[in-house]
């Protein structure tokens, strides 16, 4: 993987973390569309997320840097892959509780699209740690 491929899959990756954050539903109610900032902890996904697109960014842009910031930037994006997890699972209940409503509600392509993105990151700076760069640019 060439150095131009790994920071096009990087950028790739925080671009679908915005669309899943600000341009896809999580949730269907029907024809209802719940976006994420309406879930409750929605801040500590998109927290995760800004922080590990940051370190991403900052470990594909400066390939010297070996050691510890590939490390921390795979483990805070594991915790962003696990946070939309956690944010996804439980959306039924978030909303609804016990209550059965009239209309069920199903999963939308927000979440699924997010950990792909967070997904698609973690093997930028996965191939970003594992390369061998040269010294011409």
């Amino acid at each position: 993987m060439s150095v131009v491929l790994v920071r096009v899959t990087a950028v790739g990756g925080a671009v679908g973390t915005v669309v899943a954050a600000f341009g896809l539903p999580w949730v269907w109610y029907g024809d209802m569309a719940v976006r994420l900032t309406e879930f409750p902890g929605w801040a500590g996904y998109a927290g995760a997320a800004v922080l590990f697109h940051v370190l991403t960014g900052w470990a594909v842009a400066e390939p010297r840097r070996r050691g510890w910031l590939p490390l921390v930037a795979g483990g805070v994006g594991v915790v962003t892959v696990v946070a939309a997890v956690v944010v996804m699972a439980d959306y039924a209940e978030v909303f609804l509780g016990p209550l059965v409503p009239a209309v069920r509600p199903s999963l939308g392509p927000g979440g699924p699209v997010a950990v792909l993105a967070a997904l698609v990151s973690l093997a930028a700076v996965a191939a970003a740690r594992s390369l061998r760069f040269s010294r011409s640019r």
